[in-house]
């Protein structure tokens, strides 16, 4: 019994020691790095490079404009590895690298460089409709958000596939959604 409290309190002190970052309108983290179970919410803001791994976990709601001539606004170098997750809902971003057990979960924003995969335990998962889902080489990976943005984002290869770790949703377009609520309204009136 006494290990096993041991054992407990060990697991849970590396927690006990994370850090949430908040990053809103106006701020700058420059180089962020974040580990050991930190958490990181952006609402606005810019950075040139974030990293998240060892059980980190990130949103990203949205970013200031990203200005390729100035090499400012948006993040540009984003690094999701180590066990950890970031979901990106907007946003504007040059390049992003997932590896060694991660997860992104693309729900919206742009990437205006490129995605990189490189390892089989890393998974993208894509939110949107109307995907080009077999893009050839050196085509870019091209659909809508959900709330009817267009996406192209360029798909690079290292060890792996980068496509092969994709998992796409597929979210009704905003006009089928429509239909279905007004063919749901039309068959209630009828009764």
């Amino acid at each position: 019994m006494k290990r096993l409290i041991i054992l407990s309190i060990l697991f849970f002190a590396g927690s006990a020691f994370a850090i949430d970052h908040l990053i809103e309108d106006g701020d700058d983290f420059g180089v962020l790095s974040l580990h050991d179970y930190d958490t990181f919410l952006m609402t606005g803001g810019t950075g040139h490079d974030l990293g998240l791994g060892g059980w980190s976990t990130g949103i990203i709601e949205d970013t200031d404009p990203l200005n390729i001539a100035e090499t400012e606004g948006g993040i540009w170098e984003i690094d999701v590895s180590g066990h950890s997750e970031l979901t990106i809902n907007g946003g504007e971003f040059y390049e992003i690298d997932c590896d060694d057990y991660s997860t992104l979960n693309l729900h919206g924003g742009q990437i205006f460089g490129s995605l990189m995969v490189e390892h089989t335990t890393t998974w993208v998962n894509i939110y949107g409709y109307g995907f080009n889902n077999d893009p050839f080489p050196g085509s870019p990976l091209t659909g809508f958000w959900a709330d009817a943005t267009p996406f192209s984002i360029n798909l690079v290869d290292d060890t792996i596939s980068t496509y092969d770790q994709l998992i796409f949703h597929e979210i009704p377009e905003p006009a089928t959604l429509l239909l279905l609520g007004l063919g749901g309204l039309a068959l209630r009136k009828h009764r």
